[in-house]
């Protein structure tokens, strides 16, 4: 199985309501449909944190948002289980399944 990075992660935080957000960003997915991207992301994601361990999450929403500059930025809801602390800012989002997507 080939696993396509989303994005680096490049913001982490928690809210009240949905727990732990991860949020980034990849030029190469710009120019893809929001749909194509929620696609790709799934159900279930691999972080791979700055000390090379890895981690599969399950993804609970996203949410893609537009820049001024055209760029998407994706955030990802992992759930009140999640502790921020827990995913290093400069971790790398990964798909987690087997299909590819075609672009």
């Amino acid at each position: 199985m080939e696993t396509k990075m989303l994005f680096g992660v490049g913001l982490v935080f928690d809210t009240p309501e949905f727990g732990t957000i991860v949020m980034g960003a990849n030029e190469e997915l710009d120019e893809l449909l929001p749909s194509t991207i929620k696609e790709m992301i799934g159900d279930q994601i691999i972080i791979k944190k700055t000390d090379g361990e890895e981690q599969v999450f399950e993804v609970v929403s996203t949410q893609i948002n537009h820049t001024i500059a055209g760029k998407k930025n994706i955030g990802i809801c992992l759930g009140k289980e999640i502790s921020p602390d827990e995913i290093p800012a400069g971790s790398i989002v990964y798909c987690y399944q087997s299909k590819q997507i075609d672009q």
